[in-house]
């Protein structure tokens, strides 16, 4: 299960300071973070920024719930300067349906697809089909909202390529039918690589 946050610079906070803080200092033997990303060069829609964390299953949320309640928690809610800098203005559940572990460096496309009743394993076959055509980046991840838990579209597939020039073959390439509907995509890096 994939918990993921979507966030945006507060525009009074410099971006150095942002991009010290974005890195985020949370850390739990329970949590393990996936990827944390930036939109470069401003293509694509939002969100701007993305941090997913995968955690064993909903229980997870009562656990962060617990935790925040408690006195360590309430000191950490009001000590961490990561809320302070960054908005996490929207955050979502997601089921994985393609999980390849943490996210490499690169130049990452994310595609944003419609598929809420598309069974898991349908929709694993058909990107995994069109990872192995030629002159496709590494298909790192494929996730899809768990109910109406997070924003529309409602997935996203996450490609990564070398270069644009790499990844220009696969823009060029639109998939023919499929139990996927692509709605929108935009190219991200590495949290602290990215060109805002």
């Amino acid at each position: 299960m994939i918990f993921a946050e979507y966030i945006a610079r507060d525009r009074s906070i410099a971006l150095e300071i942002f991009r010290h803080l974005g890195y985020q200092d949370w850390a739990s033997d329970e949590d393990e973070r996936v990827l944390n990303i930036g939109r470069t060069m401003k293509i694509g829609p939002e969100p701007h920024y993305m941090c997913w964390w995968r955690i064993k299953s909903m229980a997870r949320m009562d656990g962060w719930e617990d935790y925040f309640r408690t006195a360590e928690g309430r000191r950490y809610a009001q000590t961490s300067p990561v809320p302070r800098a960054m908005n996490f203005y929207r955050c979502g559940m997601y089921d994985e349906i393609v999980g390849e572990g943490a996210l490499p460096g690169g130049l990452h496309l994310v595609e944003f697809f419609a598929a809420d009743e598309t069974p898991a394993e349908a929709l694993a076959d058909w990107f995994r089909e069109r990872a192995r055509a030629d002159g496709v980046g590494r298909l790192g991840h494929v996730i899809r909202r768990i109910g109406l838990s997070a924003p529309e579209p409602g997935g996203m597939a996450v490609w990564t390529f070398k270069t644009y020039l790499e990844a220009e073959p696969f823009l060029r390439r639109r998939p023919k039918g499929g139990p996927a509907r692509l709605v929108d995509l935009g190219f991200y890096r590495n949290f602290g690589e990215d060109i805002a």
